[in-house]
């Protein structure tokens, strides 16, 4: 790790430590609601606000949900509209005051106390919403921690930092006394930093998952200067706020409603025409719009949550569902942002989903049990005795705790076996490669037996590189389980001995026809030098004899000229090819004893006994006529017999 890499990861722990800090005094000092501790159905002009949801205190124990608020200390409200219209006017009193509620038709007067929270209620009444506001600057420091050489990392957690500021300070929004000194500057300041929270959506979509301009090129990007002009434009309103002491909710809104729809645009833009070096695939176009959509659907529904008519739609179901849905998913799209801008496996949401299925299975299975043997079995107890008895809580919870075991094991392996984990699978898949390794009988044969027996056992291809010699390994990002790292290491080892093996028998191989072809190159050489010196030996003894007949008998002298030609001829062409005929030796034959019959005095003759198949058989050039000048001069003696 270098100097470099370690700074950066130190400023990205400072980061987090000054958000923690920022917001932990807000966290302190303000409440999560306003003053009832409930969430109220309001509709307007036609009955009182009712109370849906029962949060925390005061309202715990005093209020019950389907009451109606009907007035505040002693004044009466004919509808949900003249309520809110005093509200407006007078807000919620901080000290103890009366409340007239209606409850199943009777009118009750109860006595509201003052909201005194501690810092574990706070945190525990809106524990999820704390948990949303946490995951995406966790997540992007994680990335961070990572990979500190991106830029997209570095303004991933700027603008998660903010988000989650900003979510601390609409959550606990409500201050438990009159913020004066230091804490209303500090108030001020927070609010002030939330300003840049549209520049940093805006900054962040441009360069989602890479820049959307050249780094010596930036200035020519059109993006980079809106991205530089918004970070500007929250100076401009702090200062028209000091100027005019107006506030600057209203031009804020605006920046926002133009910053967040250009955001978006940029990222589909990023995908629809990426650039030339960058070929987005299908799922990633998919996560990116994905990503888009949840942003600014989140974004826009924290900005008109506080909305009466927003609050009134609240009580549709078909509201609530679509609301939590984009909770849900505002709550994983920052792993998909990490994904998508590292491509790491860390943040790979299909491998976060598989591990974590197992125990969620887990979690309602065991939660099913142990509801079913409470509920069951103090049914049948009170149906039996007509009492209540709560050893049946003590059963359920016995019930669960022998069952954890099995279930969670069936579970496991069922899970394992259906995602390619199951360590008997894998087990029997790597045998069976083995085997066919002792009987791969070459390089392609190894390759295909390793990478189909690791899919066979995993459920799933495994990238292997396999380098010319050596030892294949597992290419690089391609990540296994636990249980199969040290199994497909030892195969890995073997395919490559196998390899090993292989490629010296194909040594041993060449090797033995290399020396085949050198002995038969030698014997070749041989031949040739033994024709070599056949030819001027024959030569030698053929113009002597022609020297003789010259003197004795010229028409024999000129026979044996036209039949030296005709031998020299053939001497000449056998010198140039390795093989001759059997039936061309032989009428070479035939032909070197008709020259020597002229010069021997012994009657000669010549004939060929064997298989006429044989005359076909290809054999050394003058392989017949050594032995016949040897038959001649060792066989032939003047005045012998016929030879």
């Amino acid at each position: 790790m270098t100097a470099s890499y370690r700074g950066r990861r130190l400023l990205a722990v400072l980061t987090v430590l000054f958000a923690v800090a920022f917001a932990v005094p807000r966290f302190l000092t303000h409440n999560p609601y306003q003053r009832l501790g409930v969430t109220l159905n309001w509709v307007r002009g036609q009955e009182f606000p009712k109370v849906d949801r029962v949060i925390g205190p005061p309202a715990k124990f005093l209020l019950e949900r389907g009451d109606q608020l009907r007035g505040i200390d002693g004044v009466l409200f004919s509808s949900s509209r003249d309520m809110l219209e005093y509200l407006k006017r007078n807000n919620w009193p901080k000290r103890p005051f009366t409340l007239t509620i209606s409850r199943t038709g009777r009118i009750f007067n109860i006595v509201v106390p003052p909201v005194q929270l501690g810092a574990w209620q706070r945190l525990r009444l809106f524990i999820f919403n704390v948990a949303a506001m946490i995951a995406a600057p966790l997540v992007a420091f994680l990335l961070v921690w990572r990979r500190p050489d991106l830029s997209a990392a570095w303004v991933f957690l700027w603008f998660a930092t903010l988000q989650g500021l900003g979510g601390i300070f609409e959550t606990y929004q409500y201050p438990a006394f009159d913020p004066r000194g230091a804490l209303k500057a500090y108030l001020d300041v927070y609010r002030a930093l939330l300003l840049w929270f549209p520049a940093s959506f805006l900054h962040f979509m441009t360069v989602f998952p890479r820049p959307r301009w050249q780094p010596d090129r930036r200035w020519h990007s059109w993006w980079f200067r809106l991205v530089v002009a918004a970070n500007l434009l929250p100076v401009g309103l702090i200062f028209y706020s000091i100027v005019t002491r107006k506030p600057f909710d209203v031009p804020y809104v605006w920046f926002q409603s133009i910053a967040l729809p250009l955001g978006v645009l940029s990222l589909v833009g990023s995908y629809a025409r990426p650039a030339r070096d960058r070929t987005p695939s299908v799922s990633e176009r998919v996560l990116a719009l994905i990503v888009a959509v949840v942003l600014i659907l989140a974004t826009g529904l924290g900005a008109i949550a506080e909305d009466p008519r927003m609050i009134a739609l609240y009580s549709l179901p078909l509201v609530r569902i679509g609301i939590t849905a984009v909770f849900v998913a505002w709550l994983v799209s920052p792993v998909l942002i990490a994904y998508l801008i590292a491509n790491d496996p860390v943040f790979d949401p299909r491998r976060l989903l598989v591990r974590s299925l197992p125990y969620a299975l887990l979690s309602g299975i065991l939660a099913a049990l142990y509801l079913g043997c409470v509920l069951v079995g103090e049914r049948l107890f009170a149906a039996a005795t007509g009492e209540q008895a709560m050893m049946f809580n003590v059963v359920a919870a016995l019930v669960v705790a022998f069952a954890f075991a099995p279930v969670r094991e069936r579970l496991q392996r069922w899970i394992d076996r259906l995602y390619g984990r199951d360590p008997h699978a894998l087990r029997l898949a790597l045998d069976q490669v083995g085997r066919e390794l002792l009987g791969a009988l070459d390089a392609d044969e190894v390759r295909r037996s390793v990478e189909q027996g690791l899919e066979r056992g995993l459920r799933r291809p495994v990238a292997i590189e396999w380098p010319p010699r050596g030892v294949p390994h597992l290419a690089a990002g391609e990540e296994l389980p636990e249980h199969a790292r040290s199994a497909v290491d030892t195969l890995l080892l073997q395919a490559g001995i196998r390899l090993e093996n292989l490629a010296l028998q194909q040594d041993r191989a060449a090797h033995q026809r290399r020396e085949v072809e050198l002995r038969e190159a030698a014997i070749r050489a041989e031949l040739r030098a033994l024709q070599a010196q056949v030819q001027p030996h024959f030569l030698f003894n053929a113009l002597n004899a022609l020297a003789y007949l010259i003197e004795t008998d010229s028409s024999a002298a000129q026979r044996f000229t036209e039949r030296l030609a005709d031998m020299l001829r053939y001497t000449v062409e056998a010198g140039t090819r390795p093989a001759a005929l059997l039936s061309d030796e032989v009428a070479f034959v035939e032909d070197y004893l008709g020259v020597a019959r002229e010069r021997y005095e012994n009657p000669m003759s010549f004939e060929y006994r064997g298989s006429r198949d044989l005359l076909s058989v290809a054999v050394p050039p003058l392989l017949l006529q050594p032995l016949v000048e040897n038959s001649l001069k060792h066989g032939c003696a003047p005045g012998g017999k016929p030879l």
